[in-house]
């Protein structure tokens, strides 16, 4: 025993950092339970020796904060920077690809592949014996310690098993709100037990029939000794609801209330299933654990806050960027699967006398999966790389533009696997039908699509307001500023006849073969620069409530942004010389070519505007249905005489 800790001491010396790093192994011994035993307080500092050995120094320094990418393309503003497409350093490459791929054969073991529960222990026990829960969590507290990139790639590798959401849910909306926001004491009593597999978390927000946030019904009151808290309410839809034995908790802790404006304050709670008043009922998807909870006056200590009272809304807003983005690596494994199950099945269905692989309609719809992958995973770890490589980046944007596209995308690629397939696939145990399931929450949990679409145009609109109001304020008073609307009809001109003037030279950081597909990049920024004017300066503040044009200009943001990813990552990738780098300009070059159609056909029907689209007669249409409260129209076969 005393040969073993006299060799742990001798390679925690031969470390570089020995000094620091026995400087906070003061603070993760203080963190641990007293242990009466002599020999398994020995194992426990042997243990403890071991893991300042195996720390690595990360060398992570990060440039100053840059104007967001995203919100500036409203402007037509592009930062050329963005093309260099982000990548690791090599010794964090040689570092995360074996241990991925250990993960992934990991995953692919039977007694893995048959767990469809994370309450099995030795499942969650093999995750945090590869270190799999935890992810961005500091060494010291035995997790990796990982960059918003490497961790994504582990829950890509970790989303190939059914149980991805139960996991994702646990690590993005559990574990990663207590290593950023939660004190040391909670971290010392919670923390340690679920990156251990001893607990089960699980992320209590959703309500059932919440029209909006002020109408969140659980709520929390202090109680008179200011000591705890008394927590009342349901939450539904909660993932890893009926094995969870630490729930956080949002409520709503007061409700401000300024010239008829409500403004809610919401505040983050850690509850322990095990404390009276709570209980759960099952919600029935098969696939998933899922539970609706509710709270009967249900104490909560005042030490469980988690970060500061009212001040929930600044972690959700941090926290949701990031879970966003593991939805965009779990869509990336299951639209990998889909591919690669599809692409077998033609083959397997393929003979002599009909070479199914071969014809048209099999290779276009292959063609445009393979594409949409190669979207996907250009925009996601884009993304990753903004956020890792520059101080504070403002990634907003950019991380719903990853939630919307690869959801879609997967969506997309569901529906063409279930259309292939054909009949069998009407089987629920088909792997088509399970694919199909599983998307849909990624559609619909915590944020609908469609919800998200115009929280992105919202926020790029009121970007560009901020910059454009001088601007915007002369072109709605025209009889004001004579001189210069007459300048801008004639500066202007090109904008108007769909022939803007290409001068921001992207071709000239690329490489020269995406010479055609920068000029389609760069005319879709001026034509989302140009639709933006006008929305602005046709609607002014009522533009909030042109829900039809903000899906069209949310398209068209979406589009530019994840043909920069793809332009980007080709052409790193031929310049560096990987293999099939060819194919990737090739497809690149098609994205691109799509995007560009897609981009000009939704600014075509914002600047014509309602009345020469069809958006008057559709608000007709809806209107008198919702009168009706039913479809209103006669059966074609009824006569009136």
């Amino acid at each position: 025993m005393l040969s073993a800790r006299i060799l742990n001491c001798c390679k925690l010396f031969k470390y570089k950092k020995w000094s620091t790093t026995l400087l906070n192994a003061e603070y993760v011994l203080s963190t641990q339970p007293a242990i009466q035993s002599t020999h398994e307080k020995y194992e426990k500092q042997l243990k403890d020796f071991e893991t300042l050995t195996t720390v690595i120094k990360k060398k992570r320094q990060k440039k100053p904060q840059r104007p967001p990418f995203a919100k500036n393309l409203f402007l037509g503003v592009f930062d050329t920077d963005v093309l260099s497409y982000p990548e690791l350093e090599k010794e964090d490459i040689d570092c995360i690809e074996p241990a991925a791929a250990a993960v992934e054969k990991l995953m692919k073991q039977e007694h893995m592949v048959n767990c469809n529960t994370l309450s099995d222990k030795n499942f969650r026990q093999n995750l945090s014996d590869y270190k799999t829960i935890g992810l961005q969590a500091p060494q010291l507290m035995d997790g990796r310690e990982c960059s918003v990139t490497e961790s994504n790639k582990f829950l890509e590798v970790l989303s190939c098993h059914n149980l991805r959401d139960n996991i994702i849910f646990n690590e993005q909306l559990g574990v990663q709100i207590l290593v950023k926001f939660a004190n040391d004491q909670l971290k010392k009593k919670y923390l340690h037990g679920i990156m251990k597999g001893d607990s089960i978390s699980c992320f209590c927000m959703s309500e059932a029939d919440l029209p909006e946030i002020t109408s969140m019904r659980t709520k929390a009151v202090i109680s008179d000794d200011k000591k705890t808290w008394i927590l009342n309410g349901e939450k539904a839809w909660v993932v890893n609801g009926t094995s969870a034995n630490l729930l956080i908790v949002c409520a709503m802790t007061e409700l401000v209330v300024r010239d008829l404006i409500k403004e809610p304050k919401l505040t983050l709670f850690i509850v322990d299933r095990n404390s009276p008043g709570v209980s759960y009922t099952k919600v029935d998807t098969n696939d998933v654990e899922m539970a609706n909870i509710s709270f009967d006056n249900t104490q909560v200590p005042n030490e469980n806050v988690i970060g500061k009272v009212n001040k929930a809304d600044v972690i959700l807003s941090s926290i949701m960027n990031e879970f966003r983005l593991s939805s965009g690596a779990a869509c990336i494994a299951i639209t990998k699967q889909i591919l690669n199950r599809l692409a077998l099945s033609m083959l397997e269905q393929s003979n002599d006398s009909n070479m199914l692989y071969k014809t048209d309609a099999v290779r276009g719809k292959i063609a445009e999966l393979t594409t949409k992958l190669y979207a996907m995973e250009s925009v996601l770890y884009l993304t990753t790389g903004l956020i890792d490589s520059y101080e504070n980046q403002d990634c907003e944007l950019e991380s719903a533009i990853v939630k919307i596209f690869c959801s879609q995308s997967c969506l997309t690629a569901s529906l063409t696997a279930l259309d292939m397939v054909g009949m069998p696939a009407i089987s629920e145990s088909h792997w088509a039908s399970k694919f199909h399931k599983d998307i849909t929450r990624h559609l619909s949990l915590h944020e609908t699509n469609d919800s998200l679409e115009i929280m992105t145009a919202l926020f790029g609109l009121q970007f560009a307001g901020v910059q454009l109001n001088e601007r915007i304020s002369k072109i709605r008073n025209p009889l004001f500023h004579g001189s210069f609307i007459l300048r801008r009809m004639w500066t202007d001109r090109r904008n108007v006849g769909d022939d803007p003037k290409l001068d921001l030279r992207l071709g000239d950081y690329l490489h020269p073969s995406l010479d055609i597909a920068s000029k389609h990049l760069e005319y879709c920024v001026k034509r989302l620069e140009f639709a933006t004017e006008v929305l602005l300066a046709r609607f002014g503040p009522d533009v909030v409530n042109q829900h039809i044009d903000l899906r069209r200009i949310a398209e068209c943001i979406i589009n530019i942004y994840v043909m920069t990813a793809c332009l980007g990552r080709a052409s790193r990738s031929y310049c560096i010389g990987l293999q099939y780098s060819n194919y990737e300009m090739l497809i690149a070059s098609a994205f691109c070519s799509g995007a560009m159609e897609r981009v000009k056909a939704n600014v075509k029907k914002i600047v014509e505007g309602e009345h020469v689209t069809n958006d008057e007669n559709y608000r007709a249409i809806s209107k008198r249905l919702f009168q009706s409260k039913e479809y209103f129209l006669k059966h074609p076969l009824s006569r009136n005489f």
